[in-house]
Formats: C-alpha cells, sequence, structure tokens
C-alpha cells in the first residue's frame, strides 16, 4: 500500500496515484495511435455508440475505486482510466447511446490476458449473448490495444458486457472502450 505508480503519458511523465495494491508496478503508457473517438472507414465514420459524448454509460463495473471511476472508460481521454481492485473476473456494463448493431469493440487496456464481450438487446441488461472473445498479450504494464470483431447477431444492442477473464497481474487498468 502506498507505492506510487509511476505512469508515462504520451511524452511526459507524471505520478498516478496509487492503486492500493501491495506490488510494486511500474507503468509506462502510450495513447493509441488511431483512436480518437470515431474510426474513419472508406469514407465514412463509424460513431464510438458508448462515448459519453455521444449519451453512452457506464452501468456498472464489479470493482469500485474512487480515484479511477468507470466513467474513465467512455470519457474520451488517454490519460484517465478505471482500475481493478483484484481478482477476476473483472465486469463493465455499458449502455450505448442508441440501439445499434455491434460489429466492433476496441479496448485500451493494462494487464488484462483474455477478455470476453457480449451484447444484450433487451430493454433491460439481463440476457447476455457471446460476441468475441480474445487474448492479450503480456505487455509490462505498458498498454495493450485489441480490436475485437463481433459476431454472432445482427440484432441491435442497447447494451455491452466486457468481461476480463483473466489478468497478468492482480489488477489491471481500462483506459478506453469503444464500441462500432
Amino acid at each position: 500500500l502506498g507505492k506510487i505508480l509511476i505512469a508515462r503519458l504520451a511524452s511526459q511523465a507524471a505520478v498516478v496515484p496509487p492503486c492500493h495494491c501491495c506490488c510494486a508496478v511500474r507503468w509506462s503508457w502510450q495513447p493509441p495511435q488511431e483512436w480518437p473517438g470515431q474510426l474513419a472507414l472508406g469514407g465514412s465514420t463509424m460513431p464510438d455508440l458508448v462515448s459519453k459524448k455521444v449519451g453512452g454509460r457506464v452501468l456498472m463495473v464489479s470493482s469500485l475505486d474512487e480515484g479511477h471511476p468507470a466513467e474513465n472508460i467512455i470519457d474520451g481521454s488517454d490519460s484517465s482510466y478505471w482500475i481493478s481492485t483484484g481478482l477476476y473476473p473483472q465486469e463493465i456494463l455499458l449502455e450505448l447511446s442508441q440501439p445499434a448493431t455491434v460489429s466492433s469493440v476496441k479496448i485500451s487496456t493494462t494487464n488484462v490476458k483474455s477478455v470476453r464481450i457480449e451484447t444484450c438487446a433487451e430493454d433491460k441488461p439481463v440476457n447476455f449473448k457471446p460476441m468475441a472473445e480474445g487474448e492479450l498479450e503480456e505487455s509490462s504494464g505498458r498498454l495493450q490495444n485489441k480490436e475485437l470483431a463481433c459476431q454472432g447477431s445482427s440484432e441491435p444492442a442497447a447494451y455491452v458486457k466486457v468481461t476480463i477473464l483473466s489478468g497478468w497481474h492482480d489488477f489491471c487498468s481500462v483506459h478506453r472502450v469503444v464500441v462500432e
């Protein structure tokens, strides 16, 4: 407890508040190269359906840390993040700004080993269908960027659940989730 994590944000160093863990993890962080909130695809743009700017919301997370709230996942800032408080799996429940067919989910994380994406088309987030699952390479605390192509439903989803199934360390962070 009380150890300070060092983050390297863009080209300048910044001190990140302690994550309340007992491990001394040194985080060097680089922002995503091509995730400005919208992705250009062949002349058209696909909006981020869960961005706070367009009305997306984080409904639930399985860990709470007041210094790194869940809303950081969708705030559009690369320098903010949500951090787990230990143990796996970890869940993040997101409400889309409007029901839409989900084609991909992009995540920007640290220390995540495996992740599952599920969607729900119902009025209440109860019954989810698996859409994608993937593994992320160990990156020694550096930022991991992963795009997961979603398959299995053409039905417009109202909710997306991101489940972090396992991690490379006891704690993980999610810097951004982009739903297209």
